[in-house]
């Protein structure tokens, strides 16, 4: 008996490490230094309509991604580059808020924020516990659907997808700029990076990472279990319908018949 249970406990001890293992893979990104990490009682989601696919284009700290708690522009150090999960990245289609809150900024930006295009810039009703405000910002849009000082609710449509920079449409290719802020007030700057994670459901973003707007990762990865992956514009989807097989092609011979 005693040598039965300790075979058991040998192979038991590998399974439990690998769960261990996988559960700390993923996770909240830790803030680097300046930066604060979002409320667990601050409740939003992606922004995007509920049931739209979603892909991770650009993660933190790239190249256009910087600064955490400069005074005088913008700290998007944790912003993210989402596009939509099909062709053309979903150019023109609905952007939504990713929780209540008041317009502050609706339109094209200029001087120094002309990069960013059109852009809409909610500050957030919600406060944390010491009373700071959380502010985000949606930029390189297609066109703004909503007005300065207008109410929102998580969820309303702000804008459209598109790649609008320096008073131009297209200069860039389509996605969203999204980025989310701590105690940047009521006009463009300042505050400091927020890492929007959990969004959603979701933590731990990396570039090529697919999400499903209101949906939770527990159902995606079910999802993805009961489905087969296709690869569309660098993406990998999941279809949960059986292919069907296509009859063999057959070549023309290589002989033609003779006219008679």
């Amino acid at each position: 008996m005693q040598i039965r249970s300790f075979n058991k406990v040998r192979y038991l001890v590998p399974v439990v490490g690998l769960l261990l293992a996988s559960s700390q893979a993923h996770g909240r990104t830790i803030p680097s230094r300046g930066a604060v990490a979002k409320p667990r009682s601050f409740k939003m989601q992606l922004p995007f309509p509920c049931g739209t696919w979603v892909r991770v284009n650009c993660d933190y700290g790239k190249r256009a991604h910087k600064r955490t708690i400069a005074q005088h522009s913008t700290n998007d150090h944790f912003a993210l580059d989402l596009v939509r999960a099909e062709r053309g990245n979903g150019v023109g289609k609905e952007i939504v808020a990713i929780a209540d809150g008041v317009v502050r900024y609706a339109g094209w930006t200029r001087r120094g924020w002309a990069p960013y295009g059109k852009i809409v810039y909610i500050e957030h009703t919600y406060r944390d516990h010491n009373g700071f405000g959380y502010q985000s910002l949606y930029a390189h849009l297609y066109s703004v659907k909503v007005r300065l000082g207008q109410k929102v609710k998580a969820g309303t449509v702000i804008g459209t997808l598109g790649g609008s920079s320096r008073g131009r449409q297209g200069r860039f290719g389509a996605h969203l700029h999204f980025a989310l802020y701590r105690g940047a007030g009521a006009r463009l700057g300042g505050g400091r990076s927020v890492v929007p994670e959990p969004l959603g459901s979701f933590e731990d973003m990396t570039p090529g990472m697919a999400m499903q707007s209101c949906g939770s990762v527990d159902r995606q990865v079910a999802f993805v279990r009961a489905g087969s992956q296709v690869a569309v514009g660098g993406l990998r989807r999941y279809r949960t319908t059986k292919r069907t097989k296509r009859p063999p092609r057959t070549r023309p011979s290589a002989h033609r018949s003779r006219r008679r």
